[in-house]
């Protein structure tokens, strides 16, 4: 047979009373597509009861009248729930201004970027990783915050991000976090007491208006001397800044190795806080991940014969190999970890045996539970931790309860822990030490001491239904 065949139309014949009963189901299916759309997309508070422990509203508090420099640095963090309970929690200032940083706390509590696969998401930090997604604070419980899990999209995360820094990938990270966090397990846990070692960090230089410059022997001896009056059992000087601005200023980019001049001055600054520290201080110094393994290895032999303790974070995370190779050119002790984001990181730096301390910044890592995680690592490998807290009294309280009577910590690290041990000042309930420890069970600001501004809150409209 040739030519075109006529094209012949099909149409299956159903019975008559299966007819029916589709055409029924499609008189459902639009009905029941509505109230799913309306029960999806409606508030939780339209169709059930509020929680009075939900959190209903964020303030800034900031002191009034600073009379110091941590005074002025110190910013608090204040979550109110409906039933009236408060939660605090504090960060250090991290150079933004005034008004962009009010409106990053807006979004750290009311507007996360959900991580993950969606493609509207908040990426400033160069720490992000696309991974996780993120939980709002406001309307929501302090618990389900904290307890939150991350929803895990097979094929479309790089990593399978845990801990409470999944939910914050802004500015000020480190700090912020650990903020949010203690004001959230201030409305939900008993306060415990800690007792963990202190060690105040110090920067080696002065700022003023004018000029930034690195500071005399005579200078850090007396900061020092007076740490050791007050009680503290170890201390650390920052290689921060100051030092970054003079290598950019000799046309240098990291990483780099530190010219004699300025590794003579900064063994002066190491014998001048010995000297004053004497045998019952450890000294400790904080490179700030710059170094190439020449400037590591230099730096470690000067630290060595000097007698420092500990040197720590001498170089970043993506050069972990190469410091693991230069590290036996020395004895030194070093801590490594400052920019490492996961537990996997500190263990490929323990396989790469590129150092004898974990020294975890509490806020980058994610929490105090992923924290304590490390830790554990650190316990496994018989190493040690030194962790470190961007933030105030009321985060380093945080962390401290959460490391308490761990041996496998040596102290926790955070800047001005002078200021808070200090009687009349901002702070109600100020921390106590006991011989190097610290030994409070809580600690309240002065709130006549501050001024607060509201950040966000639920409106009242819709608490009312």
């Amino acid at each position: 047979m040739t030519g075109w065949r006529k094209l012949r139309w099909f149409f299956p014949v159903y019975p008559k009373n299966i007819m029916k009963k589709t055409r029924a189901c499609r008189i459902l299916q639009f009905p029941i597509l509505v109230l799913s759309v309306f029960f999806i997309l409606s508030p939780a508070s339209v169709w059930a009861d509020s929680d009075p422990r939900e959190i209903i509203a964020a303030d800034l508090l900031t002191v009034a009248e600073p009379g110091s420099e941590a005074e002025s640095r110190l910013r608090v963090i204040r979550l109110m729930t409906g039933d009236g309970s408060t939660g605090y929690g504090d960060y250090l200032e991290f150079g933004l201004s005034a008004k962009e940083e009010e409106e990053t706390l807006k979004r750290l509590v009311d507007r996360y970027g959900v991580q993950g696969y969606k493609l509207n998401i908040f990426l400033t930090d160069p720490s992000m990783r696309a991974v996780g997604e993120g939980h709002t604070v406001i309307g929501q419980t302090a618990n389900y915050v904290l307890d939150a899990k991350t929803r895990y999209w097979p094929g479309r995360a790089l990593y399978h991000r845990e801990g409470f820094g999944r939910i914050w990938q802004g500015p000020g990270k480190s700090g912020l976090v650990i903020a949010l966090q203690a004001a959230l397990l201030d409305l939900t846990t008993e306060k415990s007491p800690s007792q963990v070692r202190l060690c105040p960090s110090i920067r080696i230089y002065r700022e003023s208006k004018a000029e930034r410059r690195l500071c005399t022997p005579d200078e850090i001896q007396q900061a020092v001397t007076s740490l050791k009056k007050a009680g503290f059992t170890a201390v650390r000087l920052e290689l921060a800044v100051a030092l970054d601005d003079e290598m950019k200023a000799r046309g240098e980019c990291a990483p780099y190795r530190y010219p004699q001049e300025i590794l003579s001055h900064i063994t002066s600054l190491m014998h001048a806080a010995k000297k004053a520290a004497g045998k019952e201080m450890d000294v400790v110094v904080a490179a700030n991940m710059n170094l190439s393994t020449d400037g590591m290895t230099y730096l470690a032999l000067r630290c060595e014969r000097t007698g420092v303790s500990l040197l720590e974070n001498p170089m970043t995370l993506r050069h972990l190999p190469e410091q693991g190779a230069a590290s036996k050119e020395f004895s030194q002790p070093l801590g490594f970890g400052g920019d490492y984001h996961t537990r996997e990181d500190f263990a490929q730096g323990i396989q790469n045996q590129v150092g004898t301390v974990l020294v975890p910044d509490a806020g980058i890592i994610g929490g105090v539970e992923i924290l304590a995680q490390t830790a554990d690592l650190a316990k496994e490998a018989k190493l040690k931790m030194a962790p470190v807290v961007q933030g105030g009294p009321l985060s380093l309280l945080t962390v401290a309860r959460s490391l308490s009577g761990r041996k496998e910590v040596l102290w926790v690290t955070s800047p001005y822990q002078d200021e808070w041990l200090k009687e009349n000042g901002i702070l109600e309930l100020p921390l106590r030490m006991e011989k190097g420890l610290l030994v409070s069970k809580s600690c309240v600001i002065d709130e006549t001491k501050f001024k607060a501004k509201r950040l966000v809150e639920i409106e009242n409209s819709i608490k009312e239904k």
